[in-house]
C-alpha cells in the first residue's frame, strides 16, 4: 500500500570451505499500478559422500498489474534445472550393510521444468468480498540412469533335488543398468470465493487439474551376463484431480474463533511410473475430508490452537498448486507425503489424518513460550515394479510385473520452545522436540514363504530427541554474533540388521556486521566446531547437519 515507485535489487551469496555455493538474487520495481520482479536461485553442493553432489538453477519472472481499483492480474513464468547424484538421507553414509538400504554410487538424476506458467486474477467486489482465480501450465522432464538400480526380483525355479519342487525367492538382481525418462505436461485451474464479515467468514472453491505423462523405462543386462534388453517399456498415462471445498470461520467474540470445513477430492493417477519396471495401469481414489480447528485466547497474551483434519495426498504437482487453505489454526494440513521420501520415495494417493494442539504464551518480561503437539497418520498403498523370470529352469529376471505394497505410518511429536529477550542487545532461546515415528510395510502379493521375503516386511520405529540452544548478541553499531548448540539423540527398533542409535552435540559460531540501514550484511560462520559426524535414521524427519567442520562466508545487500 505504501510502496513508492522505483527500482530495487537484492543479493545473497554464501560460500563454504567445502566448495558449496548458494546464490539468491532479485531485481524488482514498482511503477504506478505495475510491479515486477525477476528472481534467480543457484545452489551447488559437493555433498558429504561419493555421488552426493547437487546443482540447482531456477529463474522466475513475476508481473502484477492493477487494472482498476477492484481488479488486478498476476503472471509468472519460471525455469528450473537440477542435476544430482543420490541426495537421499541414509543412516550410514559409507558402509554397504548387507540387506540394508545404502547410498548409491551410480545413480544420476537430471530434472528440468521449462517453462512453468501461472496466471492469476483478483476481483474485490466490496470490502471483504473477493474472487480469486489461479491457472497454470507445468512441464517437467526427469531422467535417471543407474548401473545398480536396486530392483526387486521374484524368482521361480524348478528344483532338481528333490525333482519337481518349486522354489520361490526374492532378491535384488545384479548386472542390470537403468535408463529412465518421464515427461509430464499438466494444467491447473482453480477459483475461490471469499466472503468476510464481522462474525462469519466463508471460503469456498473448486479446483481441476489434468496432466499427461510419457514415460520410458529401459533395463539392460550388463557384463558379465550381457545379452539383449530384458525390459523396455514406453507408455502414456493420465492424471487428473477434481477438488471442491468449503470453510467457515465463526468468531462470535474477539477471543474465540471456530473453524469448520469439508473438502472432496477425486484423484485419477498412474499406479506406477516411478519404480522400475513401470506400468501403464491407472487407479482412482476419492475422499470426503472434514476439517475442524479453533483459536482461543483466554488472556491477552495466551493463545490456544487445535485442529483435526483429513485429506487426500496427490501425485506430483497437484498438491503444490492450490488456492485451498494449506493450514488451519497454524497447523499444516497439506501434505504430499508424511513418510520421509528418503525412506519410501513417492507414494501417490495417500490418505492423511492429523491432530494438533498448541499453546502460545508471551510475557511482559520479553519471554515467549510455545508448547505444541501433533499426531500424524498416513494410510497408503502403491504398486511397485517387479521382475520375474519366464524360464523355470534358469531363473534369470527377464519379464516385467508388479506387486502391491501397503505402508502405514504414524508420527507423534512434541515441541517446547522458550525465547528470552534481554535488554536491547541479547536474545537467548531453547527448543526441544521429540519425535516418534512408526512404519509398517507389507508386500501383499509376495508369498511370505518365499526365500528372502522376510526382509520385505517391516515393522520399525525410531525416537529422535533434539535440543537447539542459541545466544545472539546485536550491537547498535552493526556488529552481531551468534552461538548455537544442537543435541541429537536417537534410538531405533525393529531393524534387521540392527541400526544402533546415536547421541551427539554440534556447535556453530557466527559473527558479522550490518552496514548502515541494514543495506548490506557480511557474516562468517564456523559450523560443527568439534568436527562431529553422526548416524541418524531418516525415519524421523530432520534437517541435514554438517558432517565435518566447515567455514562459511556470506554477504547480502539490498538497495
Amino acid at each position: 500500500m505504501f510502496a513508492s515507485d522505483g527500482l530495487g535489487v537484492f543479493s545473497s551469496t554464501e560460500y563454504s570451505s567445502r566448495g558449496d555455493w548458494v546464490q539468491n538474487g532479485s531485481q524488482y520495481g514498482v511503477f504506478g499500478n505495475s510491479s515486477y520482479s525477476i528472481d534467480g536461485f543457484y545452489r551447488s553442493q559437493n555433498g558429504f559422500r561419493k555421488n552426493n553432489d547437487l546443482e540447482q538453477t531456477s529463474v522466475a519472472a513475476r508481473f502484477k498489474q492493477q487494472l482498476t481499483d477492484k481488479d488486478s492480474v498476476f503472471f509468472q513464468v519460471g525455469y528450473f534445472n537440477a542435476e544430482s547424484g543420490d541426495v537421499a538421507q541414509y543412516y550410514d553414509q559409507h558402509a554397504q550393510i548387507p540387506g540394508a538400504v545404502h547410498p548409491s554410487t551410480t545413480l544420476r538424476v537430471k530434472e528440468t521444468q521449462e517453462p512453468n506458467l501461472l496466471l492469476g486474477y483478483h476481483r474485490e467486489w466490496a470490502p471483504g468480498i473477493h474472487t480469486v482465480f489461479l491457472g497454470g501450465r507445468f512441464q517437467d522432464t526427469l531422467k535417471l540412469s543407474d548401473s545398480d538400480p536396486g530392483l526387486l526380483f521374484l524368482g521361480t525355479a524348478i528344483s532338481p533335488f528333490p525333482p519337481g519342487r518349486t522354489n520361490v525367492f526374492v532378491q535384488n538382481p545384479s548386472f542390470f543398468s537403468l535408463g529412465y525418462k518421464s515427461e509430464l505436461e499438466a494444467y491447473s485451474a482453480g477459483v475461490q470465493q471469499i466472503c468476510e464479515g464481522p462474525v462469519f467468514t466463508s471460503i469456498v472453491g473448486v479446483r481441476y487439474q489434468s496432466g499427461n505423462a510419457h514415460t520410458t523405462d529401459q533395463l539392460d543386462r550388463i557384463p558379465p551376463i550381457g545379452g539383449t534388453t530384458p525390459v523396455h517399456i514406453s507408455n502414456e498415462t493420465d492424471l487428473s484431480r477434481v477438488a471442491a471445498y468449503a470453510y467457515e470461520h465463526w468468531q462470535p467474540v474477539d477471543w474465540f474463533r471456530l473453524i469448520g470445513g469439508i473438502s472432496y477430492d477425486r484423484l485419477e493417477f498412474p499406479v506406477n511410473i516411478d519404480t522400475s519396471p513401470i506400468s501403464d495401469k491407472e487407479e482412482t481414489k476419492d475422499r470426503v475430508s472434514p476439517k475442524v480447528g479453533f483459536l482461543w485466547s483466554p488472556l491477552n497474551d495466551t493463545h490456544v490452537r487445535g485442529i483435526y483434519t483429513r485429506s487426500l495426498g496427490g501425485v506430483f504437482f497437484d498438491q503444490s498448486v492450490r488456492l485451498e487453505p494449506t493450514e488451519i489454526a497454524g497447523f499444516n494440513q497439506a501434505f504430499r507425503s508424511l513418510i520421509p521420501e528418503s525412506v519410501a520415495g513417492l507414494v501417490p494417493g495417500t490418505r492423511f489424518e492429523t491432530w494438533g494442539l498448541g499453546v502460545d504464551q508471551s510475557f511482559k518480561t520479553g519471554t515467549y513460550l510455545l508448547v505444541q503437539g501433533e499426531w500424524l497418520e498416513s494410510d497408503a498403498s502403491r504398486t511397485v515394479g517387479l521382475l520375474t523370470n519366464s524360464d523355470l529352469a534358469v531363473p534369470i529376471p527377464d519379464s516385467a510385473s508388479s506387486t502391491r505394497q501397503t505402508l502405514d505410518y504414524k508420527e507423534k511429536s512434541l515441541i517446547i520452545a522458550l525465547n528470552q529477550l534481554v535488554g536491547k542487545e541479547w536474545a537467548f532461546g531453547a527448543r526441544y522436540k521429540v519425535t516418534e515415528a512408526d512404519l509398517q510395510t507389507r508386500f501383499t502379493d509376495i508369498p511370505t514363504t518365499a526365500f528372502g521375503a522376510a526382509g520385505l516386511r517391516q515393522d520399525v520405529s525410531a525416537f529422535l530427541h533434539q535440543v537447539n540452544l542459541y545466544a545472539i548478541y546485536q550491537c547498535h553499531c552493526g556488529f552481531f554474533a551468534q552461538f548455537d548448540a544442537i543435541w541429537s539423540q536417537q534410538s531405533n527398533q525393529g531393524y534387521s540388521p540392527d541400526i544402533p542409535g546415536d547421541d551427539f552435540w554440534q556447535f556453530n559460531l557466527f559473527a558479522g556486521y550490518r552496514f548502515l540501514q541494514r543495506r548490506a550484511e557480511a557474516r562468517l560462520g564456523l559450523l560443527n566446531l568439534t568436527d562431529r559426524d553422526y548416524k541418524l535414521n531418516p525415519l524421523t524427519l530432520y534437517n541435514e547437519l554438517p558432517r565435518e567442520r566447515m567455514l562459511t562466508v556470506s554477504f547480502k545487500f539490498n538497495f
